[in-house]
Protein backbone atom coordinates (compact mmCIF):
# COMPACT_ATOMS: atom_id res chain seq x y z
CA UNK A 1 0.00 0.00 0.00
CA UNK A 2 1.04 3.62 -0.67
CA UNK A 3 3.25 5.72 -2.78
CA UNK A 4 5.41 4.00 -5.18
CA UNK A 5 8.29 5.26 -6.75
CA UNK A 6 10.48 4.70 -9.67
CA UNK A 7 12.50 1.85 -8.10
CA UNK A 8 9.16 -0.20 -8.23
CA UNK A 9 6.85 1.27 -10.75
CA UNK A 10 3.35 0.53 -11.59
CA UNK A 11 2.42 -1.93 -14.67
CA UNK A 12 -0.94 -2.01 -16.34
CA UNK A 13 -1.90 -4.68 -19.06
CA UNK A 14 -5.35 -5.81 -20.11
CA UNK A 15 -5.03 -8.57 -17.18
CA UNK A 16 -2.87 -7.30 -14.52
CA UNK A 17 -2.41 -4.29 -12.59
CA UNK A 18 0.66 -4.37 -10.07
CA UNK A 19 2.73 -1.77 -8.45
CA UNK A 20 5.55 -2.59 -5.70
CA UNK A 21 4.73 -5.66 -4.29
CA UNK A 22 1.17 -6.25 -5.05
CA UNK A 23 -0.30 -7.56 -7.79
CA UNK A 24 -4.29 -7.63 -9.35
CA UNK A 25 -4.70 -10.45 -12.41
CA UNK A 26 -7.69 -11.08 -13.71
CA UNK A 27 -8.09 -13.85 -15.27
CA UNK A 28 -10.71 -16.22 -17.50
CA UNK A 29 -12.35 -17.20 -14.30
CA UNK A 30 -10.97 -15.09 -11.40
CA UNK A 31 -10.36 -11.80 -10.54
CA UNK A 32 -7.29 -12.36 -8.06
CA UNK A 33 -4.95 -10.23 -5.70
CA UNK A 34 -1.36 -11.13 -4.45
CA UNK A 35 1.42 -9.33 -2.64
CA UNK A 36 1.70 -7.12 0.60
CA UNK A 37 -1.70 -5.89 0.49
CA UNK A 38 -3.74 -9.31 0.60
CA UNK A 39 -4.88 -12.14 -0.49
CA UNK A 40 -7.98 -12.36 -2.78
CA UNK A 41 -9.76 -14.64 -5.58
CA UNK A 42 -13.30 -13.78 -6.14
CA UNK A 43 -15.43 -15.20 -9.62
CA UNK A 44 -15.82 -13.13 -12.19
CA UNK A 45 -19.06 -14.37 -13.11
CA UNK A 46 -20.33 -13.01 -9.88
CA UNK A 47 -18.87 -9.72 -9.44
CA UNK A 48 -21.72 -6.60 -10.47
CA UNK A 49 -20.07 -3.85 -9.85
CA UNK A 50 -16.52 -2.17 -7.92
CA UNK A 51 -16.27 0.68 -5.14
CA UNK A 52 -13.86 1.75 -2.94
CA UNK A 53 -14.30 2.88 0.79
CA UNK A 54 -11.90 4.93 2.89
CA UNK A 55 -11.47 3.62 6.21
CA UNK A 56 -10.29 6.61 8.98
CA UNK A 57 -8.75 5.59 11.83
CA UNK A 58 -6.97 7.09 14.76
CA UNK A 59 -4.18 5.46 13.83
CA UNK A 60 -4.38 5.24 9.82
CA UNK A 61 -6.21 5.52 6.77
CA UNK A 62 -6.78 3.13 4.44
CA UNK A 63 -8.71 2.42 1.31
CA UNK A 64 -10.19 -1.00 -0.03
CA UNK A 65 -11.66 -1.73 -3.53
CA UNK A 66 -14.62 -3.71 -2.93
CA UNK A 67 -16.14 -6.24 -5.67
CA UNK A 68 -19.68 -6.41 -5.18
CA UNK A 69 -22.42 -8.71 -6.52
CA UNK A 70 -25.79 -9.74 -5.00
CA UNK A 71 -25.41 -6.40 -2.99
CA UNK A 72 -22.62 -8.55 -1.12
CA UNK A 73 -19.33 -7.71 -0.89
CA UNK A 74 -17.40 -10.58 -2.49
CA UNK A 75 -13.97 -9.56 -1.58
CA UNK A 76 -11.48 -6.64 -0.80
CA UNK A 77 -8.55 -5.76 -1.70
CA UNK A 78 -6.50 -2.89 -0.01
CA UNK A 79 -5.17 -0.35 -2.44
CA UNK A 80 -3.05 3.06 -1.93
CA UNK A 81 -5.10 6.01 -1.42
CA UNK A 82 -3.29 7.30 -4.86
CA UNK A 83 -4.73 4.40 -6.35
CA UNK A 84 -8.02 4.02 -5.52
CA UNK A 85 -9.98 5.33 -8.02
CA UNK A 86 -7.18 4.62 -10.95
CA UNK A 87 -7.73 0.76 -10.06
CA UNK A 88 -11.62 1.08 -9.40
CA UNK A 89 -11.43 1.96 -12.75
CA UNK A 90 -9.46 -0.56 -14.40
CA UNK A 91 -11.55 -3.41 -13.06
CA UNK A 92 -14.79 -1.58 -13.68
CA UNK A 93 -13.18 -1.37 -17.79
CA UNK A 94 -11.73 -4.87 -17.58
CA UNK A 95 -14.74 -6.53 -16.26
CA UNK A 96 -17.28 -4.77 -18.60
CA UNK A 97 -19.12 -3.13 -15.86
CA UNK A 98 -19.12 0.46 -17.26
Amino acid sequence: MGLFGTKNPKTITDTEFSWKENKIKITDRYVESSGLINFVRVPKKHIETVTYEIKTGKVAMSVDINLIGKGVVLGSIAVGLDLKEEVQDWLLEKLNLF
